[in-house]
Order: C-alpha cells, then structure tokens, then sequence
C-alpha cells in the first residue's frame, strides 16, 4: 500500500476531536450570523470610518502616534474582516465578497478620501503642515519595518480568530465584546494609517508615498484576512460541513416535530450542540397554544430521524411552552429592516 493510500486511510478522529470546536450550542449557525452581519454595509459603519480617519488623520499630521492609537480604537474593521474569513471558509461567496468589499470600500473610498479633503484645507490655510515621520514610517518602510507590519498583522488575524475558537463559549457572551474592541484595536493599526497616508500623499503631491502605502495596505489586507484570520480558523477545525450538519439536523427536528404536531399556531426552536462530527445534543423547545403534553414517542422518533436522514447519533431533549399571543400590530409592522446598502 503506497504512503498516500496509508495516510488517507488513518483514523484521524482523535485529531479532529482534538482540534475540533465542540460542546457550543449553534456555533457553526452563531458564526455564519456574525459573518453575515458583518457584510452589510451600513451608514453607522461609514460614519466610524468618518470619525476615525478624522482622529488618524491628525495623528499622523500631528506625528502623535497617541492619537493615531485612539483612532485605531474607533475603527470599525474587525466586523468585515471575519467576514472574508468565515465566509472563505463557509463557501459563501456573498458574504465573502461583501465583507471584502465592505473592507475595501471602507478603506480607499471613505478613509483615503477623507484623509486627502482634510490634508487639502489643512495645507491650504495651517501653517507648517507637512509630511511627518508617521507618515514616512508607512510610505517609505524598510525591509524590517515590512517585515514586522506583516507580523503585526497576521498576528492580529490570528488573534481575532482566537477570541472565537480558543474558547468558544465566549462568543454569544456579552462580555466577549471586550475582547473583540481589543482585538479591533490591532487590526485597525494595520489597515487605518496606510489607508491614511495614500490620501496624503495624494493631497501633498507626492504620489510615491501614495503608491508605497497602497501596498502595505494590501499586504497587511492580505496578512490579515488570509495568512491570520483564515489560516487560525482552519487550523482550529472550523469547516463547512459543520456548519451544513448543524443545519440539517435542525431541519430534520423541525420537520419531524411539525409532522407529529399541530404547530400552525407556534413555533420551535430547536438549539444544536455538536460534541463531534457524528454525535449531538439537541434540545427543542415547542411554544404553543395548547397545554397538552407531548407524546411519548416523539422523542425517540426525532432521534431516528435525525440519525437515518444525517448519520449523526443524537440525544434529544423536548420541552412544550403553552404560551398566548396578543398584538395591535398591522401586517409588516412586527419587521425591522436593519438600515443598510447593499
């Protein structure tokens, strides 16, 4: 038997066990949501772009790398980058393509833009406004100032990444927004500045200096989303199929809870806890007018659907809620469109 057919028939459970996120109820579905927000281009977004290429702006005319911290604080870039990197993962090319775009757009055409109408009024009525070391840092690196922004940047993929696979359960928590805001801090030093200084240099007549930190933006851009953020999520054993296996057995429990009772006046949710590729707990939750118990039975016959129609070995957990609803609300008004472009 040839070393390819050897390694292809190895039992590489123990590895995807090891390396595997498992025991989060929805993670795969929690992460394809996030992923999916964070594609949608909205006016909040373009205004915190505003803001923060204000603040970097200043802070690399000033030569205050202060301020250009705070701006990195305000930039709204973490959201779009695991976007492209999930979605890259998911095989969804919308939310691949509109976090890329999100983040591209967001960058040249919001933060360079702004970046050069400032330096424009700026060198046309402030004294003694010029090109700083800050700039000169970003449009004319050496090879170790390339080297290490890089670094820097792969290293920001990586940790945001982190903050969702190394432990996991933070993810729905809303204390893990911290670890996000701190995250967003590193990832916005990679791309804000360099976004920055091309607008600049621009404005300043000084297209070399445009043209250098174009391509530090996108090696960062690159270093970023792909080398860190992609690479790390891979590595920790997020893939696809996961997310395809949590779907179909919510389906399958929906559709089997559905074909056994009279939910036309209700709902169920169903929450999926994946412990490996072939095991799960599944709790659903039926919310419906009537108080009568559930059958018996529908347990054990969720269970066998969910193992003949997905392969996976389940435990089911089913609970009733008589509830009553009321409302005064006229057709469409019970929907809130998030404000976007798309």
């Amino acid at each position: 038997m040839s070393l390819r057919k050897r390694i292809a028939n190895f039992h590489w459970g123990w590895a995807a066990h090891r390396f595997g996120v498992w025991g989060v109820r929805d993670y795969y579905t929690l992460l394809e949501q996030m992923a999916k927000e964070g594609a949608d281009f909205t006016f909040g977004y373009v205004l915190m772009i505003l803001a923060a290429a204000l603040l970097a702006t200043a802070g690399l005319l000033l030569d205050n790398p202060t301020v250009i911290i705070g701006a990195m604080c305000v930039a709204p870039f973490l959201t779009p980058s695991r976007s492209v990197c999930i979605g890259a993962l998911f095989r969804n090319r919308r939310t691949f393509l509109g976090g890329l775009l999100k983040q591209v757009l967001g960058l040249l055409v919001v933060g360079t833009v702004i970046a050069y109408v400032i330096a424009i009024v700026l060198q046309a009525s402030v004294p003694d406004v010029g090109i700083t070391n800050e700039i000169l840092l970003r449009s004319m690196p050496t090879t170790r100032d390339v080297v290490l922004s890089v670094m820097v940047a792969i290293g920001a993929g990586a940790a945001a990444s982190l903050a969702l696979t190394a432990d996991p359960r933070i993810v729905a928590k809303p204390w893990g927004q911290i670890i996000d805001a701190m995250i967003g801090v590193e990832i916005a030093i990679s791309l804000l500045p360099p976004a920055c200084v091309i607008g600049i240099g621009l404005a300043f007549g000084r297209p070399g200096i445009s043209r250098n930190a174009f391509w530090l933006l996108v090696v960062n851009v690159l270093g970023l989303d792909f080398f860190g953020s992609t690479l790390m999520l891979l590595l920790r054993g997020v893939r696809s199929r996961y997310l395809v296996l949590e779907k179909a057995v919510r389906k399958v429990v929906e559709d089997t809870v559905a074909a056994n009772l009279d939910t036309s006046e209700g709902r169920t949710t169903v929450s999926v806890v994946l412990l490996s590729d072939v095991t799960a707990n599944i709790h659903a939750t039926v919310h419906c007018a009537t108080g009568s118990p559930l059958p018996e039975s529908l347990a054990r016959t969720v269970v066998s659907q969910v193992t003949a129609q997905t392969g996976c070995r389940s435990r089911v957990t089913l609970e009733k809620v008589p509830c009553r609803t009321y409302s005064t609300l006229q057709a469409g008004e019970d929907v809130c469109e998030p404000m976007c472009w798309r």
